[in-house]
């Protein structure tokens, strides 16, 4: 018997197929064969914002909500104006909590993620972070801001958290 060296790329394989190949993509197995496809990276989140703005007279309560995804790390919540910001797992926790003072701490398990008390246009940093979460998992966190400014102003919160959970 005779060796001979044979030169196949991977196109010659009976079970790959490459199409329209580009940079940084890989080979994935389909079941029955390999084919080219992107990269995909999955868990990894970065750092994201978003905000709520309410028009508020000075001592005034108003209630809204943000969209941070079901689970999330929150790491800072900034205020456009002086208020006191809190944050809360569900609808039915800040109801909840609505006649509580702010020199008040709240009950452990009352639904309460995190509160700030601002003098002015502030960023609060949360360390060590909160984890955050929907009770209902519709990826919202409901908030109450109290207008400490001194006069009626659009009060926009902003927060600024990694999500946890898809």
């Amino acid at each position: 018997a005779t060796a001979t060296n044979v030169s196949t790329g991977i196109t010659g394989l009976s079970d790959v197929t490459i199409t329209s190949p580009t940079n940084n993509e890989v080979l994935t197995y389909t079941g029955s064969g390999w084919v080219n496809s992107a990269v995909s990276v999955t868990g990894l989140q970065g750092r994201a914002t978003n905000s709520a703005t309410v028009a508020l007279a000075n001592g005034a309560v108003g209630n809204s909500s943000i969209n941070t995804g079901n689970t999330y790390a929150l790491l800072k919540i900034e205020t456009s104006h002086a208020a006191w910001v809190t944050l809360y797992s569900s609808t039915t926790a800040r109801t909840n909590d609505s006649a509580r003072a702010r020199t008040t701490d709240p009950t452990p398990g009352s639904g309460v993620l995190a509160e700030v008390i601002t003098t002015g246009a502030q960023s609060q940093w949360i360390t060590p972070a909160v984890v955050g979460f929907s009770e209902t998992q519709n990826n919202t966190t409901y908030i109450k801001i109290v207008n400490d400014s001194g006069s009626t102003v659009n009060l926009q919160v902003t927060l600024t958290y990694v999500k946890l959970e898809a």
